[in-house]
């Protein structure tokens, strides 16, 4: 027969619960108190966006929204649950406005709660700087009871993964992937996208990616089992997928994530929309304009600091050949748009660093087939193919309701509804109408598409 539970435990049973419960209502009013659009839920998943102010004396509402999700998650660990977290960079000591601060503060908590923690960082990472006072990577790897584990990456591998693993037990396996490194930056100066997916098979895959890692096997010194791992959501037209760069055995490239975006975008029937950090890919940049040629509508977003004169603009040519009039076989253009300064302002991109760093195609939409691609690989040879390449995750999501979010993104970041047919020219940052912009033609002589320099080839700035 068995024993009836004492009183104790079940009181203790209670106060787990009671804390369960307590912290879900806590995120749920934080999300209410979020601009709706910034947070959008599906049964099983979560897209967020942040809104960047310019600025570190005022926090705007929704600014943090994807720090705080990312928190959320770390303070529902307790006891026997555990945590993965990787980051290509690490900054911000302000508790309010700061990324790294509130973010091991959390950690810290988990860790005293019984929570097992794991910490993967780049190499350039500094794993003593303290971000409050004893607060730091080595301070939370050194506790004498329960400490966090912590991995770096080897300094010839760039690992530049934005990753949070969450198992809270049973079926609530839950994988965070974002554009933003966990940095103020990414929340007050840059234009970022995540979400947050519960599904055993991709957190099978995401964590089979993890353990490598922890294990010091980095770049193509790591297992390739678990690349190309499929997943349903609810809700969801077919089966999505997850690919982990590097791409060793891509040979010319026709294994590797580029070329799933190349056919993806080549089948594309309605639309294309993309928001690029950097973007140097000749072959996708053929792919969007054979879309536009076919009749797709195709608008894009690139950061003028990335596209500009300075010598680590990596865009520039991108930028230049996208919107080359003489390319195009009607007035259907690949458009491109300016992001905004800052959510609440009227200014447009004039420079700004690092102001668009999220990564992420959106495909159809509104139509039968509508797909995202996803994560922190920008759309270069080391994040996309090269078998040298940087340690990366992306996913393609086949479903109309995640479309939706980023599409939503799109229109807050751009101020652009549906992409306009303005006859080409790159677009400039002038602006007049909320996005309907002025566009003047570059003409470049057909000028060929140069060898393609790799994306990380020079130092990321701070805001990286």
């Amino acid at each position: 027969m068995r024993t009836p539970p004492s009183s104790s435990a079940c009181f203790s049973h209670w106060r787990i619960w009671r804390r369960y419960l307590l912290i879900l209502c806590a995120v749920a009013l934080a999300w209410a108190g979020t601009a709706q659009a910034q947070i959008v839920t599906g049964t099983d998943w979560v897209v967020a966006y942040n809104l960047p102010s310019q600025t570190d004396d005022a926090v705007l509402e929704g600014e943090f929204a994807i720090r705080d999700l990312l928190i959320a998650q770390i303070d529902r660990l307790e006891e026997g649950n555990q945590a993965t977290l990787a980051t290509f960079t690490l900054s911000g000591n302000s508790l309010t406005t700061g990324g790294a601060a509130p973010l091991l503060q959390a950690v810290s908590r988990a860790l005293d709660r019984g929570a097992t923690v794991q910490f993967i960082v780049d190499s350039r990472v500094d794993r003593n700087r303290e971000f409050q006072p004893g607060l730091s990577l080595n301070r939370l790897a050194r506790r004498r009871t329960n400490p966090m584990g912590l991995f770096g990456s080897p300094r010839s591998v760039l690992m530049h993964n934005k990753t949070g693993l969450f198992d809270f037990g049973a079926d609530e396996k839950w994988v965070f992937i974002g554009s933003g490194n966990f940095t103020g930056a990414a929340h007050t100066r840059q234009w970022n996208v995540a979400t947050l997916i519960r599904n055993r098979d991709l957190f099978d895959a995401v964590e089979s990616d993890m353990a490598e890692k922890r294990a010091g096997r980095f770049g193509a010194k790591k297992s390739r089992e678990h690349d190309r791992v499929r997943f349903r959501l609810d809700g969801s037209w077919k089966e999505s997928w997850v690919r982990f760069a590097p791409y060793p055995g891509a040979s010319g490239g026709r294994n590797s994530a580029e070329a799933e975006i190349r056919r993806l975008i080549y089948d594309a029937e309605e639309q294309i929309l993309f928001a690029m950090h950097r973007f140097n890919r000749w072959s996708l940049r053929q792919a969007l304009v054979a879309a536009a040629n076919r009749g797709v509508r195709v608008t894009g977003v690139i950061p003028e600091s990335d596209r500009g004169r300075s010598p680590n603009a990596i865009s520039r040519q991108t930028a230049r050949q996208l919107v080359r009039a003489a390319q195009f076989t009607s007035t259907n253009h690949v458009v491109l748009v300016p992001a905004r300064a800052s959510a609440t302002g009227t200014e447009w991109d004039s420079g700004q660093l690092d102001l668009v760093h999220a990564k992420y195609a959106i495909i159809d939409p509104d139509g039968e087939r509508p797909i995202v691609v996803h994560g922190p690989a920008n759309w270069t040879a080391s994040g996309l193919s090269a078998p040298d390449g940087n340690d990366e995750t992306t996913l393609f999501l086949c479903h109309r309701g995640i479309a939706q979010a980023f599409l939503e993104q799109f229109r807050r970041m751009t101020g652009n509804e549906t992409g306009n047919r303005n006859g080409g020219g790159e677009v400039s940052s002038d602006t007049r109408g909320g996005g309907v912009l002025a566009a003047r033609e570059k003409r470049d002589g057909g000028v060929p598409a140069p060898a393609e320099k790799r994306d990380e080839g020079v130092p990321a700035p701070s805001g990286e």
